[in-house]
């Protein structure tokens, strides 16, 4: 394989293959009567290295970077126009042009054909100083450049040829050796370009991966953690989030020094309604209950199933005691009104148990017991009512 650094002359390519002495014998001629300036090259070589630097000030935009070191390269060679072709899915894609070539911006080719094709087939540097008398370079291809002379450089990203920078001139015999030479480290410029912003999307890429991944923990932390706190047939909070709640409410309470009360409900006789209508509709009827139970509520106020038909009710910062027996009775007359589940319409009442706190020293467990007392309390005088928490009064329903 002939290395990178060679240059395919494609006006000389026929008396190569005839005459390789010959060849050599005029390699050496142009290589006497082309003396690099080296104050010039040095200058060029310094300037297109320092275009490295605008890679960061392009903000990972590619496309500008390559506008940019097209506009530049074609400043510091004999070129009349300046394309950086990029293959993408089996074509080049012209992603940058200046000047006479300026109006290729955008094309796609085929990216087996013509000197671009032959460029990264033999990964080699392609000079015609003549194109119209060049073996290599086919009429299409020459009525489309409108040029006389043209250099052709392979671009690579990981060791994988991904493009061309083409250089055209409307003068035979255009480029010289310091062009060769300027072209070839802009390649290697652009070749980093390439790496940096391939390395930069990927990063994106992963970063928008990551970002969505934990987006879909996040969504799925946050349902399991709500199926886990919540009921799954009413939607209401469970008994271990009342608990929570309950917990944080009373010890806000006891620092400002307010009445929190705690209703204890259960719908009367619903075994009936699951042995006459079956779970379906019983499940159906739970379902309107908890949503016409928490209709019945504030905002603050927290309703939540404990399991079967048992319901709580938490409801801070009361003023008084007669306050908490209007919404009781609120709830039950509620409760009263017929349900219609499907085709059927199904009358139900509730008891409810209360208890409260207010300058006492209580806890979450003990106000639970207390408002379930007063529940069995409802039960034992005829169900369809509420019963606040008295100890003496509770006496007289002690069970036997």
């Amino acid at each position: 394989m002939v290395c990178y650094n060679t240059i395919i002359d494609g006006d000389k390519i026929m008396a190569k293959k005839n005459h390789s002495s010959h060849l050599n014998s005029h390699k050496n001629q142009l290589d006497k009567s082309n003396v690099v300036n080296n104050e010039q090259l040095i200058n060029h070589l310094n300037r297109i290295i320092n275009t490295q630097d605008k890679i960061y000030e392009s903000k990972f935009n590619l496309d500008a970077f390559l506008h940019m070191a097209a506009e530049q390269i074609q400043q510091l060679t004999h070129a009349n126009g300046m394309t950086i072709e990029l293959i993408e899915d089996n074509h080049f894609v012209c992603r940058a042009a200046t000047g006479s070539m300026t109006k290729y911006a955008g094309r796609r080719e085929d990216k087996n054909n013509g000197l671009s094709g032959l460029c990264i087939t033999t990964h080699q540097v392609f000079r015609s100083n003549d194109i119209h008398h060049d073996a290599l370079i086919h009429s299409e291809e020459i009525h489309e450049m409108d040029a006389q002379s043209v250099v052709v450089a392979p671009l690579f990203h990981e060791g994988n040829s991904v493009g061309v920078i083409k250089m055209t001139s409307d003068h035979t015999n255009a480029f010289s050796d310091i062009d060769i030479q300027s072209i070839r480290v802009m390649s290697g410029v652009i070749n980093f370009a390439i790496t940096f912003h391939t390395m930069y999307e990927h990063t994106k890429t992963l970063e928008k991966e990551k970002t969505h991944t934990l987006d879909n923990l996040r969504k799925l932390e946050r349902k399991f953690k709500h199926a886990s706190q919540h009921d799954e047939l009413t939607g209401l909070p469970n008994r271990a989030l009342f608990n929570e709640y309950l917990h944080i409410h009373m010890a806000k309470a006891k620092r400002k020094k307010h009445l929190i009360v705690l209703m204890y409900l259960d719908i009367d006789h619903f075994k009936n309604v699951i042995e006459t209508m079956g779970h379906v509709v019983a499940d159906k009827l739970l379902r309107a209950f908890a949503n016409r139970f928490k209709q019945c509520t504030r905002s603050s106020d927290i309703a939540a199933r404990f399991g079967g038909d048992e319901f709580t009710l938490l409801i801070d910062d009361m003023k008084d005691m007669n306050e908490i027996i209007v919404i009781a009775d609120k709830i039950l007359q509620a409760i009263r009104q017929p349900f219609q589940i499907d085709d059927k319409s199904i009358n139900i009442t509730a008891s409810i148990g209360i208890a409260y706190m207010k300058d006492k020293d209580i806890n979450a467990d003990n106000l639970i017991k207390q408002a379930d007392q007063a529940l069995y309390v409802c039960k034992n005088s005829g169900r369809n009512t509420f019963y606040i928490f008295d100890n003496e009064l509770l006496q007289e329903h002690t069970i036997s």
